[in-house]
């Protein structure tokens, strides 16, 4: 279980981009944080594994507040967080399985990780999960020659290779046509069903947040102004996280 607890950040010249964010995320459940441009989504994602370092509040993950941990524990946590991004962030000039065992540099040494030093098993992992996000013909292929969909889905490939516990997912599917949406959203989907994955996803279009998530945060201002299971979420719930004056969440 991720617990966050009354985090807040500003950045330099005093712009406030979360103020008191508390939510929790559980195993095996997709939770889409929506809101409008500018809510604090991306902060607050980035919060997570400390990619920002953020003001003050908690970060409970794997029994651990991430914000407390030396340079050490924190690689270890990271190790356990996969992070998707919106521009993909692959090495264009690899094929797609290097791409992927980058995920497994976690694991090993700063010389065998230098010098591409990949187990055999670590080989036939990668082609695994490239065979699992529907990439099996392209595993050799650059990525530069890839599509966008097709990028996106060599990134959760080596996310995996890393084993996480957590998935966070930065609008991965801005720049995807709707097929490519589709097959990205199934796969994390499937993630959470199938590996008991929390994932928490980043998204700008609420009918796919409504299709596929379990839970919803809505972000306002950068404070929760909605957090309820999708189930029980209306469409004037949605339309209220929108309005520059939503209040904020109680509960």
């Amino acid at each position: 279980m991720l617990e966050i607890n009354k985090l807040s950040k500003t950045y330099d010249g005093g712009k406030r981009s979360l103020t008191d964010v508390s939510l929790i995320a559980k195993e095996g459940e997709v939770t889409a944080i929506i809101g409008p441009s500018g809510a604090g989504k991306t902060t607050l994602l980035r919060s997570i594994n400390q990619l920002i370092v953020d003001d003050s509040g908690e970060i409970l993950f794997d029994g651990q507040d991430i914000r407390k941990l030396n340079h050490r524990q924190l690689k270890k946590a990271r190790s356990k967080i996969g992070m998707i991004f919106q521009n993909y962030n692959l090495i264009e000039s690899l094929t797609t399985i290097e791409n992927v065992l980058h995920g497994s540099l976690a694991r090993k040494s700063t010389l065998a990780g230098v010098l591409s030093l990949y187990s055999k098993d670590e080989k036939q992992e990668a082609l695994q999960l490239i065979d699992e996000v529907g990439l099996a013909d392209f595993a050799f292929k650059y990525c530069s020659d890839l599509s966008g969909g097709q990028k996106q889905r060599v990134g959760i490939a080596r996310s995996l290779m890393q084993h996480p516990k957590m998935m966070l997912c930065d609008e991965p599917i801005a720049s995807l046509d709707p097929r490519s949406t589709t097959m990205v959203m199934e796969i994390l989907r499937r993630l959470a069903d199938e590996k008991h994955m929390m994932i928490l996803i980043n998204l700008h279009q609420v009918d796919i947040a409504k299709e596929y998530a379990d839970h919803i945060i809505g972000l306002n201002n950068g404070r929760i102004v909605f957090d309820s299971a999708t189930a029980t979420a209306t469409d004037r719930d949605i339309e209220n996280i929108y309005v520059s004056d939503a209040p904020v969440a109680v509960g």
